[in-house]
């Protein structure tokens, strides 16, 4: 009843301001261009204002689906898997998700790959994993000519579409298939398409642990609202449809670029359900830099456009007036970068070239704007349940805006983006920042325009004094400002040097050396690495292969690694990153499945305040990057122990420890030495001397020694460790020293 009630006064004060606006605050009398740019800007309110009415009636309430129970037989399922230049490594993942998956009848499910791009490579790896090969030599109408291709050759009367890159969880048919065997007019099952791996947004703004992928509010919150309606988007990928409503249609729809979302909206105009479950099912790689985002938005904007000139929604008689208005909704957001460029450079019109667009008197700021501002903005937060805010929606706009933009007013006037441009999936690396300037050359020119207008905004206040124009105009611009900025830092891509993403997946790890193994807990794993958990600093050779036994649900992998890198985590817990070297393809399956078959681990609502998003930008990009290859745990000490020198008696600052090499603070290099670690253990390093270093703070030397019996000392109990950190030696307690000390080391008392 509180959401009904704020949402209503959103449309109240919304409806008062644009009454305001369109009969008190144009500037009539300040020549055609000014009133050219206030018709404009009102324009783009009024149309923003119905849009957000479609909106909010669309996410208004979200309706939790779940299958019934089926009891009966279960049919059978084909799988397409589309692919067209994607890596091979890539599609593996896809397919062994497929193989599984679990199901009543799994002689029932067969997999489909269809390669329009004639691989013999591909074609024997599906042959080597028991799996359909389909190919054709023409390749017509892109995707949708690839799937009508594979139909022919596949007769189940379920089909699941998916992605080269989208792997399925193992439950992925059995939450979807009941929902064809209780309603025989469902047409096609929607589920999420989300992401393993962080989107560019996240990436390239240090985002990746505080805010959602840009993509969640349309799979979280609009297509399920969407779904009370029957006009759920059927999105290429992650869906079950029916043949049979998919013959009714003569098949997947041809002549656009986007086959999906017109397919689904004529099998819905045809009686059919188009539901969707807002269950994640299956997740895949988000395009890893700017170029490959920018060529996806523009295809998809150019291709609902393409759909809507050849299969408008207002001509489908089938469609109620509901699903007409989604779909137009559909249609009308592609048109977003107007109102954004509008929004920019509204501001910039007054404080720079002195166009007025807008005339007010504080008070109707104050009394009309201001309220219907602050309520737009909360009921936008209440509304997005934290998946979006108004801020970080502006930010998407003004990245996205002038090639979209092109591309779909390009597209509206006849210049037809025939050729259908696949989203490349080739992981990306880059060893330093990247600066994609030439894309973001429009924001750059907005912020010094933007600039120039606080400049003199500023000016103008110091000679004339306030009024209500520079008030609201310096708020603009600033704002905007700050927003344009982080679309150009945003297009510095940050470096990138893993090939394979980490899971923070926490699990118990079996670890052997040799005949010997010790429990840890994984701290991430990615396909090629794991970084492991100790709580105390274990001793592992440099370099010689360990054996990792990873047990996670119902899944167990067994592979080789070696340590990289260790570091010390807290006072009592030391990471152990390790490579994987080697494995066979079983156990390379099964860590597969334990990577992804479960919902990826990213944000999904808004952690933290994204007005520090800039600052914290700039505090990590000024951080230095660097390769860690400490293969052995640096151990401190920070304690006087006793030591003996030529057979006397000293005590010696001791800063740390690595088992192969100790520091130690001093005025005087000793050649060697015998350092007592702890003497209930007796436990004593034979060190010798490798060189000195100055440390500047306190003007003394600190030398670096290695220890000659460091395997003797890694067999020891680990317990000595607090014990030569905390104890405080005294001549008392002093061992005896060794009486004969040859080439042989030993420790005391053996």
């Amino acid at each position: 009843m509180a959401r009904m009630f704020i949402l209503v006064l959103f449309l109240v004060f919304n409806l008062v301001y644009l009454v305001w606006r369109t009969f008190w605050t144009l500037p009539l009398n300040d020549g055609f261009v000014a009133i050219v740019g206030g018709l404009a800007l009102l324009w783009a309110e009024i149309v923003g204002f119905f849009e957000m009415i479609l909106f909010y009636l669309t996410i208004y309430r979200i309706d939790t689906l779940s299958p019934s129970s089926w009891e009966g037989e279960y049919p059978d399922v084909d799988i397409f898997i589309a692919t067209y230049n994607e890596p091979l490594d890539l599609l593996y993942k896809t397919i062994v998700g497929c193989l599984n998956l679990k199901y009543p009848r799994p002689e029932g499910v067969f997999i489909y790959v269809c390669d329009d791009g004639e691989r013999d490579e591909l074609k024997r790896m599906c042959s080597r994993l028991g799996v359909h090969y389909i190919t054709r030599t023409e390749h017509e109408h892109a995707k949708a000519g690839n799937l009508n291709n594979a139909l022919k050759y596949s007769k189940s009367p379920y089909l699941v579409t998916l992605d080269a890159d989208m792997i399925p969880l193992q439950d992925f048919l059995t939450r979807t298939i009941p929902f064809f065997l209780n309603d025989k007019k469902m047409g096609f099952v929607q589920t999420p398409q989300s992401f393993y791996n962080p989107d560019p947004f996240q990436y390239n703004l240090f985002q990746e642990h505080r805010t959602p992928n840009e993509q969640d509010m349309f799979f979280r919150l609009i297509q399920p609202g969407r779904s009370r309606f029957n006009a759920t988007i059927y999105a290429g990928s992650n869906t079950v449809i029916s043949r049979k409503a998919l013959e009714e249609i003569g098949g997947f729809v041809t002549g656009t670029i986007t086959e999906d979302i017109a397919t689904g909206m004529i099998i819905q105009s045809r009686g059919y359900r188009g539901i969707y479950l807002n269950e994640v099912l299956a997740s895949g790689l988000s395009p890893e830099n700017l170029a490959d985002l920018y060529q996806q938005r523009i295809r998809w904007g150019r291709g609902v456009i393409q759909t809507f000139k050849f299969h408008h929604p207002w001509s489908q008689s089938g469609l109620t007036i509901f699903q007409k208005l989604m779909y137009t909704s559909t249609l009308t957001y592609w048109y977003f970068g107007f109102g954004r460029a509008i929004y920019l450079l509204a501001p910039i019109a007054y404080s720079v070239f002195g166009v007025v667009v807008l005339q007010a008197t504080v008070k109707a700021v104050l009394e009309i704007w201001l309220p219907m501002f602050a309520l737009s903005t909360l009921v936008f937060r209440l509304f997005t349940r934290g998946i979006r805010t108004t801020f970080w929606s502006h930010i998407y706009d003004t990245i996205l805006f002038p090639h979209v933009f092109r591309g779909v007013i390009l597209e509206t006037l006849g210049f037809t983006m025939a050729k259908f441009k696949v989203t490349p999936k080739d992981s990306v690396t880059r060893s330093e920042f990247t600066g994609q300037w030439r894309l973001v050359r429009v924001q750059i020119i907005l912020a010094l325009l933007s600039l120039i207008g606080i400049g003199r905004i500023i000016v103008d206040f110091l000679i004339h004094g306030f009024t209500a124009a520079y008030a609201i105009n310096f708020f603009w611009l600033s704002y905007n400002f700050i927003v344009l900025t982080i679309a150009i830092i945003f297009a510095s891509e940050r470096p990138k040097f893993r090939q394979t993403e980490r899971f923070p997946i926490k699990t118990a790890v079996k670890v052997c050396a040799g005949e010997k193994y010790r429990i840890a807990y994984s701290y991430d794993i990615s396909e090629t690495g794991i970084s492991l958990l100790f709580s105390e600093p274990v001793y592992f050779e440099p370099d010689k292969p360990l054996i990792l036994k990873v047990s996670d649900r119902n899944y167990f992998a067994e592979f080789q690694a070696i340590v990289v890198h260790v570091a010390r985590q807290t006072s009592s817990c030391y990471k152990y990153a390790c490579q994987i070297t080697a494995y066979d393809e079983s156990n390379y399956q099964n860590l597969l499945h334990i990577l992804y078959d479960r919902k990826p681990m990213l944000p999904e609502h808004h952690q933290g305040r994204s007005w520090r998003l800039i600052g914290s930008n700039i505090k990590y990009r000024k951080s230095k990057f660097s390769a860690m290859n400490r293969k052995l745990p640096r151990i401190p000490i920070n304690n006087r122990l006793i030591a003996y020198v030529k057979g006397n008696l000293k005590f010696i600052e001791v800063l740390d420890f690595n088992y192969h090499y100790v520091t130690i603070r001093s005025d005087k290099n000793y050649p060697e030495f015998d350092l007592v670690l702890n003497t209930t253990q007796r436990i004593l390093l034979y060190c010798r001397f490798v060189k000195s270093m100055k440390e500047r703070s306190r003007r003394q030397n600190i030398h670096l020694y290695k220890v000659l019996n460091y395997r003797e000392v890694a067999k020891c109990s680990l317990q000595w460790i607090e014990s030569s950190r905390r104890r405080k030696f005294s001549r008392w307690s002093v061992p005896k020293p060794p009486i004969v000390r040859d080439n042989q080391i030993k420790l005391i008392g053996k």
